[in-house]
């Protein structure tokens, strides 16, 4: 099938490698120097500090956005643009692999398409302009954001160290993911630590655990005893990975704060609840993004 990407990052270039091993992908990039380099070399995707994979993918940063299964990767605060231009299409599939919930209220203006959100759980870490490391070998998990019977092409055949999982409960799905990226993201990036460290140093794990108590209550999600494990469990997992908010954060980038820790405030205020360490953490970022 042919299946566009838009966002050449570490997730969008990670997404293009595998699955031009099944499919005919388009990258479409922000920068022409950087789909002139993928044209020429290709994406080398690494791990364990060998090349496992290269793949060539067609790549072009003018955003025709033709294919019938596009797949967005670029962060929430990238997308209100790319909105506009989606909404002038015929009607597709459409997939969102962002971080956090606040750019929710975008994909509800996109009422001719099929909408589909995702949750990554791989670690990726962009080497160069054609070259991404996978950290951590995870699963995307997908669901649709209007419950329709709409089966996806990526979903089979499965592809090896790239599994996608379907979710019938997209709110769920990402509520869980945003409470993982509430408690590492932004300790990390504050600490300048890598992941490990909130579950190794009991005095980091003690603020993650303050900043998961305050987020379960927001998101009102069941069996937190068992979330707070699997969040410990993640970051014994990717022990020796920077999250993506602490590499924004050491590369002078702006981070995704908004759509994690400000959307948990937002609906804080909403219902009236109290999160003063979440409002901590948002205001610390936003200061250290200048």
């Amino acid at each position: 099938m042919e299946i566009g990407i838009i966002g050449s990052g570490a997730i969008g270039m990670l997404c293009g490698a595998y699955l031009s091993i099944e499919h005919a992908v388009t990258l479409y990039t922000r920068r022409e120097e950087q789909a002139d380099q993928i044209n020429k070399n290709g994406i080398s995707l690494w791990k364990n500090e060998h090349l496992a994979l290269k793949m060539n993918p067609r790549a072009t940063a003018e955003a025709t956005y033709k294919e019938p299964l596009l797949i967005v990767t670029v962060k929430h605060y990238q997308l209100p643009g790319i909105i506009n231009k989606l909404k002038e299409l015929s009607p597709r599939m459409i997939v969102f692999l962002q971080n956090g919930m606040g750019h929710l209220n975008l994909l509800q203006t996109l009422t001719s398409h099929h909408v589909f959100v995702g949750a990554v759980e791989h670690g990726a870490l962009k080497i160069n302009d054609h070259g991404v490391h996978h950290t951590g070998i995870g699963c995307i998990k997908i669901s649709s954001f209007r419950n329709e019977n709409e089966v996806l092409p990526i979903l089979h055949p499965q592809i090896d160290d790239f599994p996608f999982e379907y979710n019938e409960d997209w709110k769920s799905m990402l509520s869980k993911k945003l409470l993982v990226n509430a408690c590492i993201n932004p300790l990390t990036a504050v600490l300048r630590v890598p992941n490990g460290e909130l579950a190794a140093n009991q005095s980091y794990k003690k603020m993650a655990e303050a900043v998961f108590k305050e987020a379960s209550k927001v998101l009102q999600l069941q069996n937190e005893e068992s979330e707070w494990e699997n969040i410990l469990q993640i970051c014994r997992n990717t022990a020796v990975n920077r999250s993506s908010m602490l590499k924004d954060i050491e590369e002078g980038r702006k981070t995704e704060i908004e759509g994690i820790v400000g959307y948990l405030i937002n609906h804080a205020i909403k219902e009236r609840k109290e999160v003063p360490i979440l409002e901590f953490l948002y205001h610390a970022i936003r200061g250290m993004e200048g």
